[in-house]
């Protein structure tokens, strides 16, 4: 079997970031390796941070890491983003401009031209266009964005970025 990929989570605390992580707790191909929130939470450990409010139990794989400072200096390659649009428009593109892997809940950038919709079983090939995005031209950064319904279940898909 090969290694996991090991994945962070940007806005680890807020209710989108525990998502991600009780999603991505048993995920085959990533380990939640990084946990990152505001300022006012960095430094200290994640189940004293986060006010868990899933019905799960807070994860103990999780549960003890440290949140680290929301900076890509020493994050992971791949990044789940769970941040504020707001926060997001700023944060995002520095993240994939250091060479990560963005795949982000927020609207901040969602009607940018080079940023398609991806369900992958509806239209997988549209992900190329990642390969047209202007932070690919420098360490190898890109966006994608998952898609999701604000009512009702949500659709397994990812927009690129």
């Amino acid at each position: 079997m090969t290694a996991k990929i090991p994945i962070g989570i940007l806005g680890a605390t807020g209710i989108v970031g525990q998502r991600f992580v009780q999603m991505l707790e048993h995920h085959p191909w990533f380990d939640i390796a990084w946990l990152a929130a505001s300022e006012r939470s960095e430094g200290r450990v994640y189940s004293e941070a986060a006010r868990w409010k899933l019905k799960t139990a807070i994860p103990s794989a999780v549960a003890q890491m440290k949140l680290s400072p929301a900076a890509p200096e020493g994050a992971p390659k791949v990044i789940f983003a769970a941040l504020d649009a707001s926060i997001a428009a700023e944060m995002e593109p520095r993240f994939a401009a250091a060479g990560c892997a963005v795949v982000t809940n927020s609207s901040a950038l969602r009607m940018r031209s080079d940023v398609p919709l991806v369900i992958p079983e509806v239209n997988a090939d549209h992900i190329r266009l990642i390969e047209s995005q202007p932070w690919r031209r420098g360490k190898g950064g890109r966006r994608a964005e998952r898609y999701h319904r604000r009512r009702g279940r949500s659709v397994s898909g990812f927009r690129a970025r």
